[in-house]
């Protein structure tokens, strides 16, 4: 087995966009379990908007990282020690663990910590793409946030996103007719053709508040929103009477969260009083533990197993390209749920 751990550590927190010396890839011993805690060798690690969050020397809905701690992230792998009870080697975890090859993590301490189906029965790419936080995230979102009724017209920024291809799914299994926003032609074509949106509206390449007029002439029933700033300006321009806006993320305003002067100044939040509108954020912690938890790990697993919520993978090779390729999500290079691979399965 490998003596050492290949692992990024918090260096420096940014202070507006990301900067190469933020994170540092450092090689340390291989860590042992303690009591009550398991070892998982990493086999993908996903990248995600919310990286960028936690790169902040500001408490967001979780505490900063500690300068010289290692990254967080979420992992899926496998066991390879355990001094945990209910844990066994050879048990697929997923949960949040560390940006590292290994990560020792207490399962009864740890967010979002969950077994997941062997990989004889769904491949662990699928398992992180399709079952996963990003999928919890847009269950929870759409259907316990926004409440959609079969007919409504459902509006989702950053469409092409990891959360956003089954949150558009998720609302068609509901009934609703979905409109995605999305960068590029390609993506757009990849909403309606491979995911079965409604409609796509290209943000690069239209003008958006006009678009979505033209592709919700009846008004936004639900906005799903990843993105903030003058799209979710657009969106709340066109609300339907009682409209719910479900505010997921804010990727446009994420390099400017440690500056509230630069973050952008919605103004057309008065027609949440106009259309009888609700807006409302949440995180996906706010579900863990409970029944909607074992609901939606039974909903996602069936609708998946049925071929209703499909996913595409962008695969990175190696621990040491998990950095430099986090901004692929800011500048739209991915193509599908950004993944490291960090070993084979």
């Amino acid at each position: 087995m490998t003596q050492t751990n290949t692992l990024w550590a918090m260096n420096r927190h940014a202070d507006g966009p990301m900067s190469d010396d933020n994170l540092v890839l450092r090689e340390q011993p291989m860590p042992e379990p303690g009591e009550g805690e398991i070892r998982v060798r990493g086999v993908y690690l996903s990248l995600d908007p919310t990286n960028r969050v936690w790169l902040s020397p500001r408490y967001t809905y979780l505490p900063p990282i500690p300068l010289g701690d290692p990254m967080r992230g979420f992992i899926i792998g496998v066991v390879d020690k355990s001094r945990a009870p209910g844990w066994q080697e050879g048990d697929i975890a997923y949960g949040l663990m560390q940006w590292a090859q290994y990560s020792i993590i207490n399962p009864d301490r740890t967010a979002f910590m969950m077994k997941m189906p062997a990989p004889t029965e769904v491949s662990l790419e699928a398992s992180i793409c399709a079952l996963a936080m990003n999928a919890h995230t847009a269950y929870y979102g759409l259907l316990l946030k926004g409440q959609p009724r079969p007919g409504e017209t459902v509006l989702i920024s950053g469409a092409a996103g990891a959360t956003g291809v089954p949150a558009g799914q998720i609302a068609r299994i509901a009934g609703c007719r979905v409109v995605g926003i999305a960068g590029g032609p390609e993506k757009c074509r990849q909403l309606i053709e491979d995911f079965g949106f409604d409609a796509a509206i290209d943000y690069k390449a239209e003008n958006v508040l006009e678009a979505i007029g033209c592709t919700c002439p009846d008004g936004v029933d639900i906005f799903f929103d990843n993105v903030g700033g003058p799209i979710l300006d657009a969106a709340l321009a066109h609300l339907a009477m009682g409209a719910r806006v479900v505010i997921c993320g804010g990727i446009s305003d994420y390099d400017n969260i440690e500056d509230p002067d630069a973050l952008y100044g919605v103004k057309n939040h008065f027609m949440l009083l106009m259309r009888r509108a609700r807006m409302e954020g949440f995180v996906v912690f706010d579900f863990l533990g409970g029944a909607e938890q074992q609901r939606c790990q039974r909903d996602l697993t069936r609708w998946f197993q049925a071929g209703r919520l499909k996913y595409q993978a962008h695969v990175v090779e190696g621990i040491e390209q998990a950095f430099p390729s986090l901004r692929l999500l800011f500048n739209g290079g991915n193509r599908g749920k950004l993944l490291v691979r960090l070993s084979d399965s």
